[in-house]
């Protein structure tokens, strides 16, 4: 899961929690101040009790999964093309640079090259373009 999921759910988490806690905060209210027809009786507030304290213990529970998930790092996949058919026809796009030598006036050595390919569409012929960066250094 990613973290914006992650907290996506520990916020549904809390919220959820926030509702029924105030829920159970109304009804306490209405036993305290409410009228006298209102009010809960002994049986009912030990159920009310009884059941606090299991959410309780849900909810520790729930947040020690989140931990543990939390802890666990995901490994991404990294997306894999398939690359160009090679019976299209391609053109190279040289990009190198406009003079071979470096600020301390020494000559750049190619050390190799990076090559991408972009497919491209011109009125009834799909055609690749072949873009091929060098990459250069200074023995300096």
């Amino acid at each position: 899961m990613t973290q914006v999921e992650e907290k996506e759910k520990a916020l549904r988490h809390s919220e959820q929690v926030n509702q029924k806690l105030t829920y159970e905060m109304a009804l306490l209210k209405r036993h305290a101040f409410g009228k006298r027809s209102e009010q809960l009786n002994v049986l009912q507030i030990s159920l009310l009790e009884e059941g606090v304290d299991a959410d309780i213990a849900a909810i520790e529970t729930e947040l020690e999964e989140l931990h543990l998930t939390a802890a666990t790092p995901v490994a991404r996949k990294t997306p894999k093309r398939t690359p160009l058919p090679p019976e299209l026809p391609r053109t190279e796009i040289h990009h190198d640079p406009e003079n071979d030598h470096c600020r301390c006036g020494c000559q750049l050595r190619r050390i190799g090259e990076e090559i991408s390919e972009k497919l491209d569409y011109t009125t009834g012929v799909f055609h690749v373009e072949r873009h091929i960066r060098g990459k250069w250094v200074c023995d300096q």
